[in-house]
């Protein structure tokens, strides 16, 4: 273990306490209920399907290079080999997890026969499903479904003649390959190089099963969307690990929240501290390629929360992350460290520390774009290709005058079925609007954002307007969608459950009503800020005016006198309106305001979010 300490010397050697090792069990005990280790079967299952997987590949080479007139001895002996990597390899997969694996094959068979020959086998199998080669990605992958089993399938073609079965990857295998192969590579020699570099395995898998689950309640699990993926949070768990090697999961999980809410971070603070499990190198073998190294790359110098990988070329696994994201990281990183300190204290639960995320109450306004595709298959790349676009989105939001930021939902919102042949989804970034007394009527300008935005996403390769669509609109949270909304009355629920049980009066124990919107709060200072809004102002207007009969029942106007109103019906807007409607008799009331468009991505209206409808 002390050779495990890292760059620095661990900051407590501490053996876990009685109480710690107790909080261990009841911890181990949430992971279980939560679904979080494999069952007997399953496990035999994927080592079936890996082996399975592992007999395609020699086939694919073998096929591949008969293909190319080499002889069938030779095209046998230059064998294949499946590595895999992230959360199976490191020990943490969940049940129902994919599998991520890498396909190494000799110099002789490229990249096109992956996507073609290797395709083409995968469709002869009759337990492959949702098939779907992604040949374009920056890294280029096949995803499918392999007996129920969910997999990624990258690509590596290394300067080897043949692949022997007990090959293992380190920086000579580096030696002339191209950049993809690099960069699929670096997955399977991370998660080895991780799993060197923890002092104890076992306790680091089990606080790395927390904060996934951590994370992923909380909302902020998503290397796409400029949050942490998979590979950045196993390696702040494994730096934690190095700095108290002897503690237990329960102790590691509270230091984990207590080391990285007090990190440097770069953005307005300055430059951050990256984090790291072992000293950069510039590797042995003079390769030249590519480190992490913000004196030689200066733009690496505004990263802004650097976790770099152990093996070189050393590369910064959080560089999507923007400065909303970066902002939310922090709070959640505070909230969790407070309840941990109770936990250790008696006072609180595991429960509360992995407690969903309320994105959908903590926030007023939001901005949903909507996927559309013909075709399922079809929906699921153009899906995939708009989510990996937002973080773009992301960092036009946050220079627009008076926004703080655009919180992303860290994942796609599927629209229910309503027997179309459309395939729908949607994703949500809440806004995050700057509180300025002196400037209480300030509009939030999305337009050139937005518009911006779905050109970047139309510019996809694959993109068929007659088929696919792309939309944004603002919606307040009183607008969300039904399918959304759900969530708000559960969250309602639980804090009225809270409240009962800390023994403060339940949030609905009075209400006030207001007769006039049919609105019901809890408390006066609510009532005064729902009187000076613009509904109930523009509703008080029009039921004054309906009084004074100062109304035009259509045109669907409020006047202050019977004088305006009287000017109003000799205008041109009203006389045409009457053409229009051959008669003056009252039409049906208003209708309730819907989502308002942002231009020309929206369904038209307005764009941008009022003033007062901030976090």
């Amino acid at each position: 273990k002390d050779q495990c300490g890292g760059i620095t010397k661990p900051i407590s050697l501490a053996k876990p306490t009685p109480r710690e090792l107790q909080l261990t069990l009841s911890l181990e005990e949430l992971l279980r209920r939560h679904n979080l280790y494999d069952s007997e079967a399953e496990m035999q299952r994927r080592v079936q399907v890996l082996g399975k997987l592992n007999m395609l590949a020699r086939e694919f080479v073998r096929r591949a290079l008969l293909a190319k007139n080499k002889d069938e001895a030779e095209a046998v002996r230059a064998g294949a080999k499946i590595f895999t990597f992230g959360s199976y390899r490191l020990g943490v997969h969940a049940s129902g997890a994919d599998i991520d694996t890498l396909l190494v094959v000799p110099r002789s068979v490229d990249r096109s026969d992956f996507f073609t020959v290797m395709v083409e086998i995968l469709r002869e199998q009759p337990d492959v499903r949702e098939l779907d080669p992604v040949p374009g990605a920056y890294v280029p992958i096949i995803k499918l479904e392999m007996d129920g089993i969910p997999i990624d399938l990258l690509f590596a073609r290394l300067a080897m003649d043949s692949i022997p079965e007990d090959l293992h990857i380190d920086e000579r295998h580096l030696k002339d390959i191209d950049e993809p192969t690099v960069r699929s590579l670096n997955g399977t020699r991370v998660a080895s190089a991780i799993l060197q570099l923890v002092p104890d395995v076992a306790n680091f898998r089990t606080t790395l099963r927390c904060i996934k689950l951590w994370a992923k309640k909380r909302g902020i699990y998503s290397n796409a969307l400029g949050f942490l993926g998979g590979v950045a949070w196993a390696l702040l768990t494994a730096r934690v690990c190095q700095l108290y090697p002897y503690a237990c999961p329960a102790s590691l999980l509270a230091r984990f929240f207590r080391v990285y809410s007090n990190w440097k971070v770069g953005g307005s603070t300055g430059t951050a501290v990256p984090v790291l499990l072992c000293a950069i190198t510039e590797g042995t073998l003079n390769l030249g390629l590519k480190v992490w190294n913000p004196k030689k790359h200066p733009r690496e110098k505004y990263d802004l929360m650097p976790v770099l990988t152990p093996c070189y070329p050393c590369m910064n696994s959080t560089f999507n992350m923007t400065i909303t994201n970066l902002t939310v990281l922090l709070s959640e990183f505070k909230r969790a460290q407070d309840i941990a300190v109770k936990i250790e204290e008696g006072e609180g639960d595991w429960e509360e520390l992995f407690a969903p995320s309320d994105f959908f109450t903590h926030y007023k306004n939001f901005v949903m774009i909507e996927t559309s595709a013909l075709s399922q298959d079809e929906h699921r790349r153009w899906e995939a290709t708009v989510e990996s676009k937002l973080r773009h989105l992301i960092k036009k939001i946050e220079v627009i005058p008076h926004a703080a930021g655009a919180h992303p939902y860290p994942k796609p919102v599927a629209w229910p079925s309503s027997g179309t042949e459309v395939y729908s989804s949607h994703f949500f970034l809440a806004l995050m609007i700057r509180i300025d007394d002196k400037q209480p009527g300030r509009t939030v300008d999305l337009n050139v954002a937005v518009r911006e935005f779905k050109d970047m996403v139309c510019e996809w390769n694959q993109f068929n307007p007659a088929t696919m669509s792309v939309t944004a609109s603002h919606v307040r949270r009183s607008d969300l969608p039904a399918h959304v909304r759900p969530s708000l009355k559960k969250r309602r629920k639980r804090k009225r459950e809270a409240a009962l049980l800390s023994g403060d009066p339940a949030p609905s124990a009075v209400m006030l009503r207001c007769e006039l919107c049919k609105v019901d709060v809890n408390s006066l200072q609510l009532m005064e800020e729902h009187r000076l809004g613009r509904k109930h102002r523009e509703l008080q207007v029009e039921t004054d005016a309906r009084a004074q009969d100062s109304w035009c029942p259509v045109c669907q106007l409020a006047f202050t006198s019977t004088v305006q109103l009287g000017e109003h019906t000799e205008g041109k807007r009203h006389t045409e309106a009457v053409a229009r409607v051959g008669t003056c008799t009252p039409l049906p009331a208003r209708a309730p305001r819907g989502p308002r468009g942002l231009g020309p991505s929206g369904a038209g209206g307005p764009s941008g979010a009022g003033g007062g409808q901030g976090r």
